[in-house]
């Protein structure tokens, strides 16, 4: 009784294996037969055009080119005294090609407590990367003074953002830009929002990578058609201000939280200010996309080619400090741990 029990199971695996044997057959007759379309035809209803072959290997920016900076023998600084958010590893290319011709670039400690006017003495230019934290009142007054004894400032930025952080207990962080207050005083401060274009032709891959193009010719457009910015948004102009537009986002952009498509200056500059409305352009991920290289090239010829005051003088005795969150009168704001941030004010 068993073993017929076992022949009969048996005989139903076989007929079973027989069965599906056969429909794999028929299928590959059908495919080698051309009954069925061939392989990346579009079925009417069944196959959206991003599901198509030639749309799997997108084309992105080729990162070529060469960094170049104006050969000189320049002092330059970089901020690191207002909660700034980026890695030296990430500059390591502007690094590079400042040493390569023939400038210096130093990294100030950021705890350091001689006064800021003397820090800024003998320096060409000031590189400020995405703060976090405001800039003092006694600060202010000497970056104007600086600039107005000719040295160079280029500030780097990003929008608000929310950051979430953790494993399975996750925590969100709001990280602002830090320097309106500073900006502000020069005619121009960050926008509020993020940019974004979904126009394949106007995005580097990704609708938040958007790009900008020059607006005229100048020193900072030089060799420049297209710069692609990862985490764009735009500069906000004061109307009385005589801040020059540099760049603009391309048509067809709007603001992300709002969906406002608008012309939007996304590098601005005064006489020795430029402010860039996006801090991922000098990392290394980003900066030889499109013509980035040309253009971080031109933004640190514009720093070396500062006068280098040999003296730059303090706030005015009447020029009372403020009292701010994380801030000491002369020098500087005291660090704080990435993301931690005070709410930018209009200086």
């Amino acid at each position: 009784m068993a073993d017929g029990s076992a022949i009969r199971l048996l005989a139903a695996y076989v007929v079973a294996l027989v069965v599906v044997l056969g429909a794999v057959a028929l299928l590959g007759l059908a495919v080698d037969g051309n009954s069925g379309p061939p392989d990346g035809a579009s079925i009417d209803g069944q196959s959206p055009p991003q599901f198509q072959p030639e749309r799997v290997n997108v084309d992105a920016d080729p990162e070529t080119g060469t960094l170049t900076v104006e050969n000189g023998s320049a002092r330059l600084l970089v901020d690191t005294r207002h909660g700034n958010e980026f890695s030296r590893a990430d500059l390591e290319p502007i690094e590079e090609a400042t040493f390569r011709a023939g400038h210096r670039l130093s990294y100030p400690d950021s705890v350091d407590a001689e006064p800021y006017n003397e820090t800024l003495a003998g320096h060409a230019g000031l590189l400020v990367v995405q703060p976090t934290q405001e800039f003092t009142a006694t600060e202010r007054a000497v970056l104007e003074n600086y600039t107005d004894a000719g040295g160079h400032v280029v500030i780097l930025g990003e929008p608000t953002q929310t950051r979430v952080s953790g494993g399975l207990i996750a925590s969100s962080t709001v990280v602002s830009f830090g320097a309106n207050n500073l900006t502000s005083q020069y005619g121009f401060r960050m926008g509020a929002e993020t940019l974004f274009n979904v126009d394949d032709a106007a995005n580097d891959n990704n609708f938040k990578s958007i790009y900008a193009a020059p607006n005229g010719d100048g020193p900072l457009t030089e060799g420049v058609d297209t710069v692609t910015f990862d985490t764009g948004s735009y500069a906000s102009v004061r109307d009385d201000s005589d801040a020059e537009v540099v760049y603009t986002a391309v048509d067809g952009t709007q603001t992300l939280q709002t969906r406002r498509t608008g012309q939007y200056p996304t590098v601005v500059r005064t006489e020795n200010v430029v402010f860039v409305a996006d801090a991922s352009v000098l990392e290394r991920t980003e900066v030889y996309d499109a013509d980035n290289e040309a253009f971080v090239g031109n933004l640190l010829s514009f720093l070396a080619a500062g006068d280098a005051p040999d003296r730059v003088p303090g706030p005015e005795p009447d020029a009372d400090e403020e009292t701010t969150s994380g801030s000491t009168p002369t020098g500087g704001s005291t660090p704080t741990t990435p993301g931690n941030t005070t709410t930018p004010t209009a200086g």
